[in-house]
């Protein structure tokens, strides 16, 4: 309190005392501006902003010091977007906050809009479906009182996406429909057939495949701009369902050269399965490699964001010290300005020279042991990842498990001879090396033979497709029997990816 009331004290004096402060305040203001402008028109052409968060951080250390309360709304803004793309979700949502309670409503009534479309964006991210649908309602509610058709066609479409995502259909399709309406009215056709793609996935859900297919045509029918992935991987999972092979086969290989990293990894999947079924053991063989990698790629990037997350804090205070460096250089130039007007405010910076000092002594003190603290909890994440290796590795090295590697190696070219005995060597290991293991999965929910042996294959990281060969099943059936699984242990829906991960924790 008395630091700011000497900081503002100074600041009248140097107003009145001095002009050439003018003309820094004057460049400095028009600095910042200007990086204000750059990380906003690169993130309108969808550039990539992730590593620019000293920019966005330093723009808001200086307007929340001066400058008008708009620019301050949208230095926050552009934060919380820089957050956004580095998976940063809670320091995302902190910024946004600070944007809506900054905005100057007479002002700008359309970036409240955009701010809570973003907000639905995070909630949805972190599966936080009820926060994520008020959001983008609110959204949509704003951009309609100041009759934004373009922002009202975004919320709409993203509110029924939402919704369809989590099981409510029929609200889903009510809301994709009025967004297509408004697309075709407005003649945005980049909206229109992203949502007729939308659409099609949504009655693909219902199993309505003669819909889906209708929709998705016309979708297919003008293809361009960012949702060209999307539209694609819809088509292709669509016509598969529907045994539209040759089709569903082409638009998989025009994903391999547009697609998204999570496209290309589904197309080659895909593209595998149909591989197989026509005997092209070579291209098969090629697919699945491919997918393997970029499904490994996919799985790294989601570790990498975990250890982000363990880090954030100790990323944050580094963040808030380069401010606080960036304070004291500015209030350096103004000691410099007035020492020689009035001997008086060269003692009073001196004052506020010593006061920081101690200050950030112990602010210094307090980051030190935060670090300490998270390192702590780093160390004991390492050792259970370090444990959980070692439990793996010794499964293995077991005979038993060397066998049942070979049966899913060969199980492509011919049927392997799987006896009771093998299976019953299988689960002894797995509970010696695991102890418990198969109690655990029984005290969760009842399961029968065959989900215990695709539990078992998956606890040792046997391929779902090679499990389906080995249990002469579909892929799709494994899928479905581990969301099954799921689902029944823990009264919600899940991914077959989340069963697995629950498995290994075991």
């Amino acid at each position: 309190m008395r630091l700011d009331l000497l900081k503002r004290i100074i600041f009248v004096t140097i107003l009145v005392i001095t002009f050439s402060c003018q003309g820094e305040d004057s460049s400095l203001e028009k600095d910042m501006y200007q990086k204000l402008q750059s990380i906003k028109t690169a993130d309108k052409a969808d550039e990539p902003i992730a590593e620019s968060d000293s920019l966005a951080l330093s723009l808001v250390d200086y307007y929340e010091h001066q400058g008008s309360k708009l620019k301050l709304a949208e230095a926050y803004y552009y934060a919380g977007r820089v957050f956004y793309e580095r998976r940063d979700f809670t320091k995302s949502l902190h910024y946004y906050k600070k944007a809506v309670a900054a905005l100057p409503h007479c002002d700008t009534p359309d970036l409240e809009g955009v701010i809570y479309s973003q907000i639905g964006y995070v909630f949805s991210c972190q599966d936080l479906s009820e926060e994520a649908v008020t959001a983008f309602k609110q959204s949509y509610q704003f951009c309609k009182n100041q009759k934004d058709t373009l922002g009202m066609i975004y919320g709409l479409r993203d509110w029924g996406k939402e919704l369809g995502d989590h099981g409510k259909y029929n609200e889903a399709r009510r809301l994709l429909l009025e967004s297509i309406q408004l697309a075709k009215a407005k003649k945005i056709d980049y909206l229109y057939y992203g949502n007729k793609s939308n659409l099609a996935g949504l009655y693909c859900k219902l199993q309505d495949y003669p819909k889906a297919k209708a929709e998705i045509n016309e979708a297919l029918t003008c293809v361009y701009g960012p949702d060209s992935s999307g539209v694609l991987a819809t088509a292709a999972s669509i016509y598969m369902t529907i045994g539209m092979v040759d089709s569903a086969e082409y638009y998989s290989k025009q994903l391999l050269k547009i697609g998204t990293i999570y496209a290309r990894c589904s197309a080659n999947e895909r593209l595998a399965e149909i591989a197989l079924k026509r005997g092209q053991a070579k291209e098969a063989l090629h697919y699945l490699t491919v997918y393997k990698k970029l499904n490994d790629s996919i799985n790294e990037t989601k570790n990498t964001e975990t250890v982000a997350k363990i880090n954030a804090l100790y990323n944050y205070q580094r963040q808030e010290q380069e401010n606080a460096e960036l304070r004291e250089s500015n209030q350096r130039i103004y000691f410099y300005l007035t020492v020689a007007c009035f001997v008086i405010l060269t003692l009073a910076f001196i004052f506020i020279a010593v006061y920081l000092y101690y200050t950030k002594h112990k602010d210094t003190k307090s980051l030190r042991s935060e670090i300490l603290e998270q390192a702590k909890k780093w160390q004991q994440t390492q050792e259970e990842k370090a444990l959980s290796e070692e439990r793996k590795k010794q499964i293995q090295e077991c005979d038993i498990c060397k066998k049942f590697n070979n049966f899913a190696d060969n199980s492509m070219t011919f049927a392997p001879n799987i006896t009771d005995k093998d299976w019953q060597e299988l689960e002894q290991v797995i509970n010696t090396v695991c102890p418990r293991f198969t109690e655990r999965l029984e005290n969760l929910c009842d399961i029968s033979a065959t989900e215990r042996k695709i539990c078992l294959l998956r606890k040792i990281d046997i391929a779902p497709v090679k499990v389906a060969n080995l249990l002469n099943k579909s892929k799709q059936a494994i899928s479905s029997t581990r969301e099954r699984l799921y689902e029944k242990s823990f009264g919600q829906k899940g991914s077959p990816t989340q069963w697995d991960d629950y498995l290994q924790s075991l």
